[in-house]
């Protein structure tokens, strides 16, 4: 688009229109010429501040993780006349940095020049992103015209939670469900891997001997082996307003994500399947699968999961509940605060036979976090958190396992606080 009413371009106009006004009035041929050599010079300035601009944005990659980078290239051709000054920018999130080369450039182009712009860039904060429109600004010879161009060459970025690889995690289920090559439940039984060794009955397979410690013993011993079962596991993620307490990139919501992620992984990794719950201005199910194509579909909702809305736990778990497998790890990611259904979900969940794990944020510590560097300790910060430990109390006493996650805690260290029996 050209920006003409610059003041310069007023003036001109005005001058112009006046000149012509007074020609008439009174009869003057000079103003006359006067007002028509104001508008050529008017017309030839925005004949000149046209261009015909070629921009394409090229991305060897345009999924990634927090704080990696990705490389943009911008090739830019003028189609056009030859143009004078030129400035072209391109526009990126602000929560994007770059980290080497620039995204603008300011030069002459002449006619069926190519210039390019390389620069890399991180993004510390999960999300789905849009690169651009590219601006153009440059002003026609006369600096009359300022014309500025949006190209709307725009290219998307994803950008995933990175969260640390948890090696394993100690959660059981007390609905088994056998099947080869599925997670160790630590029980004695027809799997893989060694558990103990005992002496031989005659109903033993001969296979199962085991002849070095036998000829050690002088008696006939076998390997006992561990059972090998799968189990369900459904994973709720609060991501209600309050989560966003904090800044930007430590809060509760952020730390519910990557502890999502990590549990996911690491249990499916040892064939169990898991599913997800995310619940803030409405709730979204995704139901227990496995593999490259599920863990994936959970890091696309909760890359794309935002704290907004209301909704409670309880309406969380109708939407849920058809999903669920019956006394299956339910695991709870949410700080507990504002929502007065959250004694009732875990009583029935406990009462229902379910494994019940809660990781709880701890918003008042995320909000205290930033607080006492300006006001120092608060009476009120001791206060809430008595009462979160009177509510963390009482939900033990349900059977769930509850773990109080505070900011200084990381995820690695809360995860490896997760156990169920």
């Amino acid at each position: 688009m050209v920006d003409i009413w610059t003041r310069k371009t007023a003036l001109m106009l005005s001058a112009g229109i006046t000149s012509a006004v007074g020609s008439l009035i009174f009869h003057d041929f000079q103003l006359l010429i006067l007002s028509i050599i104001i508008m050529l010079i008017l017309t030839m300035a925005f004949s000149m501040a046209q261009s015909k601009i070629e921009v394409i944005r090229m991305m060897p990659e345009t999924k990634t993780f927090e704080n990696d980078t990705i490389t943009v290239i911008l090739r830019i051709r003028n189609h056009g006349r030859s143009l004078g000054l030129v400035e072209i920018y391109d526009r990126l999130p602000s929560a994007m940095q770059i980290v080497e080369g620039v995204n603008k450039i300011t030069l002459n182009l002449n006619r069926q020049e190519e210039v390019e712009i390389r620069y890399t860039i991180r993004c510390p904060l999960r999300g789905f992103y849009l690169l651009g429109p590219v601006v153009m600004r440059r002003s026609d010879f006369f600096s009359i015209f300022n014309d500025t161009t949006l190209i709307q060459e725009q290219s998307s970025v994803t950008i995933y939670p990175k969260v640390p690889d948890i090696k394993e995690v100690a959660i059981d289920s007390r609905y088994r469900k056998v099947h080869p090559g599925a997670v160790i439940m630590k029980h004695v039984g027809t799997g893989t891997e060694f558990h103990s060794i005992r002496d031989y009955v005659p109903s033993d397979p001969f296979k199962k001997i085991n002849w070095k410690v036998s000829a050690k013993y002088r008696k006939l011993m076998v390997n006992q082996h561990e059972v090998e079962d799968v189990y369900d596991a459904m994973i709720f993620v609060d991501a209600r307003e309050l989560t966003r307490t904090g800044t930007m990139l430590r809060n509760p919501l952020e730390f519910s994500i990557k502890a999502c992620i990590a549990l996911a992984r690491t249990m499916m990794k040892r064939t169990n399947r898991v599913g997800l719950v995310t619940y803030n201005n409405r709730v979204r199910v995704i139901g227990p699968g496995i593999g490259e194509n599920h863990i994936s579909m959970i890091m696309g909702v909760l890359t794309g999961t935002y704290s907004m809305g209301n909704v409670t736990l309880k309406s969380a778990l109708n939407t849920a509940t058809p999903y669920m497998t019956p006394r299956s790890p339910v695991i709870l990611i949410t700080p507990l605060d504002n929502d007065a259904t959250v004694k009732d979900v875990v009583r029935t969940l406990s009462s229902k036979k379910y494994n019940v794990i809660i990781l709880s944020p701890s918003a008042v510590d995320f909000e205290y976090e930033i607080t006492r560097v300006l006001y120092g300790d608060l009476p009120k910060y001791h206060m809430v958190k008595m009462e979160r430990e009177n509510l963390l109390t009482e939900l033990r006493s349900y059977g769930a396992n509850v773990i109080d996650w505070t900011p200084d805690k990381p995820v690695e260290h809360v995860l490896a606080e997760v156990h169920a029996w």
